[in-house]
């Protein structure tokens, strides 16, 4: 007959209506679908999956899972049947070769795999239960998370300060430039002629010392926001893993977490403390330099920065 509603024709089961599937529309107006058993329900029949074998990957009714819990090698691993987790596929690895659930990690091999694989090529070497596995690499995730958002606290801190000292240090430029040319207005009351080119020369010289230091407070900026970048990247991809991969997921990729948080780590050292270059204009006295034939405007020097070395 046709549908009332699409006007799609289908065939009405031979147990009439009971045979059809069930929709069951929630509370929350959410439709949950219901699934059938893989091991009884026939085309004629329909047979509600109320039980998921994580073993076999299979949707059971109560009837058909009781052999299942029954095994002489062992029962398998016999779940209440949740819809939004089983009813299309369940997240557990089974080994292609022996098509069995993957339920040991070997640690020589650093693979997950089956019983039989195990008896068969690992019993030699070191080996666990993934969860157990799981759950200790969780924890050393978990402490790498914790020193990564450390490291990144810390490389924030001290790019804050390097701003605060970047911003300084120009002020200071500013100053002492200043210093200069009102130096070189007076000394040019004098003698022009002498101001002119020895006001230009400080202020070249000035200006080589400027582009010097924003050189190199730019290469320290750079590297500590690459440094930032990697290991916020490195954080991300962590916290991602934890809270999204399952336990095969993490113990397939705790070697290459560790060596990628080593070389990270190595890498992204935390630097000391910046101490940007100060620099001061120390004026001459004209009338001295006037006898003695001196440099008529000053010097541009560097001021010894005083106070603690923070080492973070």
């Amino acid at each position: 007959m046709s549908c009332p509603v699409c006007k799609t024709e289908f065939v009405i089961p031979k147990t009439g209506v009971a045979g059809f599937a069930v929709k069951v529309q929630s509370r929350e107006s959410e439709t949950t679908e219901v699934c059938e058993c893989e091991a009884c329900s026939t085309t004629e029949q329909f047979v509600q999956a109320t039980v998921f074998c994580v073993d076999c990957s299979q949707k059971l009714c109560r009837r058909c899972s009781v052999p299942h819990t029954k095994w002489k090698g062992g029962p398998h691993d016999v779940e209440m049947l949740n819809t939004t987790s089983y009813c299309h596929q369940s997240g557990a690895q089974h080994c292609k070769k022996h098509d069995e659930r993957v339920r040991i990690y070997c640690f020589d091999c650093r693979a997950n795999v089956c019983s039989t694989c195990c008896i068969e090529d690992h019993m030699t070497h070191k080996y666990d239960k993934i969860e157990t596995v799981a759950e200790e690499l969780s924890k050393s995730i978990d402490e790498k998370t914790e020193q990564a958002t450390s490291r990144v606290e810390c490389l924030r801190g001290i790019t804050a300060q390097d701003e605060i000292s970047t911003v300084k240090m120009l002020n200071d430029f500013r100053i002492v430039e200043q210093e200069v040319k009102d130096k070189g207005e007076r000394v040019k009351q004098l003698i022009a002629g002498i101001v002119d080119g020895q006001v230009s020369d400080l202020l070249q010289y000035l200006q080589s010392l400027k582009s010097a230091a924003e050189i190199e407070m730019k290469v320290r900026a750079d590297t500590l926001q690459l440094a930032l970048t990697k290991l916020e990247s490195f954080r991300t991809s962590l916290s991602e893993l934890r809270s999204k991969g399952s336990p095969s997921d993490i113990t397939q990729a705790a070697n290459d977490v560790h060596e990628r948080a080593e070389q990270l780590f190595a890498s992204c050292a935390i630097p000391t403390e910046y101490r940007a270059p100060s620099y001061k204009f120390a004026a001459v006295d004209i009338d001295e330099l006037i006898r003695d034939d001196q440099n008529l405007v000053g010097h541009v020097v560097e001021v010894e920065v005083s106070g603690k070395i923070v080492l973070f």
